[in-house]
């Protein structure tokens, strides 16, 4: 993903809180997918309460959204392999969004 620092007004607390490069990451994250419109009000909500939630909270919601994710693709009929095959192209476009490299689009 392209990413661009910006400069926010925020109170002091949060921006003790926003020293730890994690907490801006997720943060980022939490304001990107707000501003791209792809997330209902109530994911949203969710997100922002993750956000400052604590790690095993976060590791517990991922976890289930994984299994939610791989429960959809078993009834959609799509195989693990598949997945597999999914995830290595999009990992080799996401290699060549940042290196520019087209030798590997050739494979």
């Amino acid at each position: 993903m392209d990413t661009i620092e910006i400069t926010l007004p925020v109170t002091r607390a949060a921006a003790e809180r926003l020293s730890e490069p994690a907490e801006r990451a997720r943060l980022g994250a939490l304001v990107s997918l707000a501003m791209a419109s792809e997330a209902t009000a109530g994911e949203l909500a969710e997100a922002a309460h993750l956000l400052g939630a604590a790690e095993n909270k976060r590791r517990t919601a991922l976890r289930e959204a994984f299994a939610d994710m791989q429960q959809a693709a078993a009834e959609a009929g799509i195989t693990p392999e598949e997945l597999e095959e999914e995830l290595a192209a999009w990992r080799r476009e996401r290699t060549e969004d940042r290196t520019g490299d087209t030798a590997a689009r050739r494979r």
